[in-house]
């Protein structure tokens, strides 16, 4: 019995005609990674990862504006590079429950993770903690400050 690989994927087939050239390899796959340059941090500011979770019935046009009140809340606390990361609905490891300011609780399941990534002063962070707590629309929220590995 012997097995027959021709046109499979060992040898270039299924995908294009078997032209060697013509598909991607991890060279240039690593080239398109070394392409994206990460921004250097600016003197006096510190990188941080922002962690949010939020409510799951909210609407597209609610996280988008959750999104931008944030993104003007951390520039305007001297936060430079700032980008966002819907990483969608997700299910919860747990239930939270969480009360509101009117004094509803409600529990939840999943939510919508976001995560923030920035450079800012260590000062600008309590605030940004102190309003992302006190939002009706967060589930939950945590920020960690980046550090760059040595090795």
């Amino acid at each position: 019995m012997t097995l027959d690989f021709s046109g499979s994927f060992f040898e270039g087939g299924r995908d294009g005609g078997g032209d060697v050239g013509s598909s991607p390899t991890a060279a240039t796959a690593s080239a398109t990674l070394e392409d994206k340059e990460e921004p250097q941090c600016p003197p006096g500011l510190r990188q941080y990862e922002t962690m949010a979770v939020l409510r799951p019935d909210m609407s597209e046009d609610e996280r988008l504006a959750f999104t931008q009140k944030y993104e003007e809340l951390l520039v305007a606390g001297g936060g430079m590079y700032v980008e966002v990361f819907n990483r969608g609905v997700i299910p919860l490891s747990y239930s939270i429950r969480k009360k509101n300011k009117a004094g509803e609780t409600n529990t939840y399941f999943d939510g919508i993770y976001l995560l923030f990534t920035y450079f800012t002063k260590p000062e600008s962070m309590a605030i940004l903690e102190t309003r992302l707590q006190a939002d009706d629309d967060v589930i939950r929220s945590s920020s960690f400050k980046v550090r760059k590995r040595k090795y």
